[in-house]
């Protein structure tokens, strides 16, 4: 059965079932918020927590995939669940089977969970990578993982595998392209060193393995055994494997089940890469546990449209799309009359006093300000929206006030990949700001003597793959993992992270930065004595940099001019875009979400008379941060321009 959304379509007429009965009995089944196998029985694996949706709404939508011409075509349970029979089929054929490492390179489209659930249907193992990873780090995960096969996106993937050497990765055998594109000489360069096959040929080709042979496969699938393998950057730079089993995401969607309600009328909208575990897990497994579906966004650029095509009714998402959002309304508020920015200030502070600081009472006044301003703003996200799910990185407190104000709820998280990736959540329909949320039934946490947040629980990683001696570090002698972070839990019971321990990077974007193979390069270039790379909770990566003062002096004379007080470099525009291209060029081999975008340059060396230099003449990244935090705090604002936030 095939559904098609457009622009001005009711979009309510496509909640149906064709068993009326089934599709109740399944709606009040959720309430239980389990993953459950049948009548009363908890799943053994991903693979029977999806049977029993597909079960029992088989004829609803799972899955829209975005059209050229705007619009959304949906795919129904039992139609997924034929493709992903299909497809297990195809690897099989290709000598995949238990333990098998296959690889998943490309965008979130409908074709994402249909191979994830294909592999993991024949006991083996998916290895997502980011698609934005340049060759290099590529070529680390697929040896590291053992990867036999990989699923890509487009050409545009397959020239980077082509780019690797390989004696580089000789365990890859075969690859599947998903696009329809074709390059006829990249093509034939792949067949050289590979088997080669597309995925459409796949979807169209007849069943391989009959649904008892194919279930013979997964049935016997426990919680103990490995469902994904997802490679993390931790704070030395080397990539690691975090190997999580069924068990491990199965716990985390009953565990978050219990604090965000999700039904089978829920429709949620995806444009996170689902390489993030993040969205994998909420918005992928966790939809699909509830019998909900979900809409996949062209893009970042295009995703205003989307919420206008096809409103969701829940969103995940990390806080920098919100950021987006708030500058724009701003702007255009302030683009406006003084009359229409009066009217929206009025209405933001008493939104704020209403809904944020619980200071005064709803009222007509209230349903006056939703009226004429605030339903506008709700309209941007499609005007059916219930709950936003915020993760991936810290949500910035003037951003939750100013949504909160406006009347949508908006509840943050906190996890890892290590722990599946959700320890900690708010709920919808009564979060409380500034922190992480109730931690969930299933998960155990603890403050260690110096602060760190331990946890331990069902949801909790095997360990990393090839890499035991991180993982021992990772793990307490008693067994909590170390988060790494620092943080308390209130009276209340909300868990709040109050700093980092280790030195990861997280972007408003949810992109994580390890900073020390990046400084290291840049420390190379003459010219850079010393640098430090900022950008916690912000949009992109900048660097703090002490230039080297013979060589500085030199450009100043090579250019006829005089070489100003060291205080005053800072100021000079010219030394600072020089300096800006020095760090570019240092850091073009890596992601572009890793390269600096802008840079400050210090006013002094750090040192350790200075505090900003250990004895054993490590820069302090946190004691200088906080020496330079106006003029970090300006950088930034640069870009936010005049967005500004709530009282």
């Amino acid at each position: 059965m095939v559904w098609r959304a457009g622009n001005s379509e009711d979009m309510s007429k496509y909640t149906q079932s064709s068993d009326i009965m089934s599709f109740w009995r399944a709606y009040f089944r959720t309430f239980t918020h389990g993953c459950w196998e049948g009548d009363g029985e908890v799943a053994h694996n991903i693979l029977e927590m999806l049977e029993t949706s597909v079960n029992a709404f088989k004829d609803r939508p799972a899955v829209w995939d975005p059209q050229a011409d705007g619009t959304f075509i949906a795919m129904s349970y039992a139609q997924l669940w034929e493709d992903i029979r299909r497809v297990s089929g195809k690897l099989r054929e290709e000598g995949v089977q238990y333990d098998s490492k296959v690889g998943l390179l490309a965008l979130s489209r409908s074709w994402w969970p249909i191979v994830d659930v294909a592999v993991m249907s024949l006991g083996a193992v998916t290895v997502p990578i980011y698609p934005s990873l340049p060759s290099n780090q590529m070529e680390f995960i697929i040896r590291h993982s053992d990867m036999e096969g990989l699923v890509l996106q487009d050409m545009k993937q397959l020239k980077k595998v082509l780019d690797i050497p390989a004696t580089s990765i000789p365990g890859l055998r075969f690859l599947v392209v998903l696009d329809e594109s074709r390059d006829p000489q990249l093509l034939h360069a792949a067949r050289k060193r590979f088997q080669v096959y597309f995925y459409e040929d796949w979807i169209r080709a007849r069943h391989t393995l009959s649904e008892e042979e194919w279930k013979g496969f997964w049935a016997g699938l426990t919680r103990d055994d490995v469902a994904t393998i997802v490679f993390t950057s931790g704070t030395t730079g080397v990539p690691k494997g975090v190997v999580l089993t069924h068990g491990n995401i199965l716990a985390n969607i009953e565990g978050i089940r219990e604090i965000v309600r999700l039904y089978p009328t829920d429709r949620s909208l995806s444009y996170l890469p689902l390489s993030h575990i993040f969205e994998r897990t909420c918005g992928q497994f966790v939809p699909f546990a509830a019998g909900a579906s979900i809409a996949y966004a062209r893009n970042f650029q295009q995703i205003l449209d989307d919420f206008r095509v096809i409103p969701p009714t829940i969103f995940t998402t990390v806080p920098r799309l919100l950021e987006k959002i708030q500058e724009g309304v701003y702007e255009k508020v302030q683009q406006s009359g003084k009359v229409t920015q009066r009217l929206f200030q009025w209405a933001v502070d008493l939104g704020t006093k209403v809904r944020v600081e619980k200071s005064a009472r709803a009222g007509a006044r209230l349903a006056l300000a939703d009226r004429l301003v605030f339903h506008k703003i709700q309209a941007l996200f499609g005007g059916q929206l219930r709950a936003v799910i915020v993760g991936g990185a810290p949500l910035p407190r003037y951003v939750g006030r100013f949504f909160t104000a406006v009347g949508m709820s908006v509840a943050e998280g906190y996890g890892m990949t290590e722990t599946s990736p959700v320890v900690a959540a708010n709920r919808p329909e009564a979060p409380v700001l500034g922190t992480a949320g109730r931690i969930l039934h299933n998960v155990q946490v603890r403050i260690a003597d110096d602060g760190e947040v331990l946890v331990k629980g069902p949801s909790i990683m095997r360990g990393y793959y090839h890499n035991e001696e991180a993982t021992r570090e990772a793990f307490t002698e008693d067994g909590w993992l170390r988060t790494g972070d620092i943080g308390r839990v209130t009276p209340t019971g909300e868990l709040q992270i109050t700093d980092r321990k280790k030195n990861l990077i997280v972007l408003s974007t949810g992109k994580k930065v390890t900073p020390a193979p990046i400084e290291g390069d840049i420390l190379k270039r003459p010219v850079v004595d010393q640098v430090v790379l900022i950008g916690q909770g912000r949009k992109y990566i900048s660097a703090i940099v002490v230039p080297n003062e013979p060589l500085v002096a030199d450009w100043y004379r090579r250019r006829g001019k005089d070489v100003p007080p060291r205080s005053e470099w800072h100021k000079d525009v010219a030394l600072v875009n020089f300096l800006l291209r020095e760090v570019e060029e240092a850091t073009r081999e890596y992601a572009k979400f890793e390269q600096p975008k802008k840079i400050l340059i210090a006013r002094e060396p750090f040192t350790v008379d200075n505090g900003l230099m250990t004895p054993t003449l490590k820069a302090r990244a946190k004691a200088v941060v906080a020496a330079y935090q106006a003029e970090i705090d300006a950088l930034y604002e640069e870009s936010r321009a005049s967005a500004s936030s709530p009282a």
